[in-house]
C-alpha cells in the first residue's frame, strides 16, 4: 500500500509480474510493502529506494533532493554504484547528481546530520570537510556503527584510518580485520565487519541488492 500526501506528484512506471516501479517526482509518500526483497521500486531524481521488506516514508523537495525514513524492514537506496542500506530506525538523504548520502539514525542530532551533509554533498575537501568528519567520528555512539561503516566506503584513503579508530574503539574488529586492510579498502574485511554489527549477514545483502546496485532514476543501469 502507498499512501500519499496532498501535493505530491508520482508516476507508474512499470508494474510487471515480477517487479512494480513508481516514480516520485515531489511530495511525500509512506509504503507498506509485503513482498520478497526488490520486487518494488520508486525513483526520485537523485536515487533509487528498492524494497527489501518494510515500511517507510519519502520525500522529495522541488530542487529533486530527498530523504528516506525506514521504520520497519530494509530499505536500499541506489544511484549509478553507490548505494546504501538503511534499516529500521534509520534515515537517509540523497541529492541530484550526488546519489545517497551515509545512512544515519532518526535520534542523530543536529549537528551530526549537518556534518554529514558536509562529507557526502559539500564541495569543500579542506577544513570544513575535516571538522564535519571530526564532529561525526566525537559523536558516534556503539548504536552508530551502521554510519560508520558507510562512511569506510564513502571518506577519502587519507582519512579512513581516523574512522577505522572510532569505529574499533566502539565495535572491535573481529579476527583477520585489520587496520591496514580496511584503510587500503580491502571488501573481505568490510563484509567481516558488518557480520559482527547483528545487521544481518552480507552474504543475504548481496544476494538481495546485486540486482539493484547499478540502479539510476528511469531503470537505466
Amino acid at each position: 500500500t502507498v499512501d500519499l500526501a496532498p501535493g505530491t506528484r508520482i508516476r507508474l512506471v512499470d508494474a510487471g509480474a515480477t517487479r512494480h516501479r513508481l516514480a516520485l517526482d515531489r511530495g511525500r509518500m509512506e509504503a507498506v510493502i509485503w513482498a520478497p526483497p526488490g520486487q518494488f521500486l520508486v525513483e526520485t531524481p537523485s536515487a533509487v529506494a528498492v524494497d527489501l521488506g518494510c515500511r517507510y516514508t519519502l520525500e522529495v523537495s522541488e530542487s529533486g533532493a530527498g530523504v528516506l525514513h525506514v521504520t520497519a524492514g530494509w530499505v536500499g537506496f541506489a544511484h549509478r554504484g553507490r548505494r546504501a542500506l538503511v534499516p529500521a530506525g534509520a534515515m537517509a538523504s540523497t541529492r541530484p547528481g550526488a546519489g545517497p548520502g551515509t545512512p544515519y539514525l532518526d535520534d542523530a542530532s543536529r549537528g551530526v546530520v549537518a556534518a554529514l551533509e558536509v562529507i557526502d554533498f559539500g564541495s569543500d575537501r579542506g577544513e570544513a570537510r575535516a571538522a564535519a568528519l571530526a564532529e561525526v567520528l566525537a559523536a558516534a555512539r556503539e548504536a552508530d556503527a551502521l554510519t560508520l561503516w558507510h562512511l569506510l566506503a564513502r571518506v577519502d584513503a587519507g582519512e579512513r584510518g581516523l574512522v577505522f579508530d572510532r569505529f574499533a574503539h566502539l565495535v572491535p574488529p573481529p579476527p583477520g580485520v585489520s587496520r591496514a586492510g580496511i584503510v587500503n579498502g580491502d571488501p573481505r574485511m568490510l563484509d567481516a565487519w558488518w557480520n559482527v554489527l547483528g545487521l544481518g549477514d552480507t552474504a543475504d545483502w548481496r544476494e538481495w541488492t546485486s540486482p539493484w546496485s547499478s540502479e539510476t532514476p528511469g531503470g537505466t543501469r
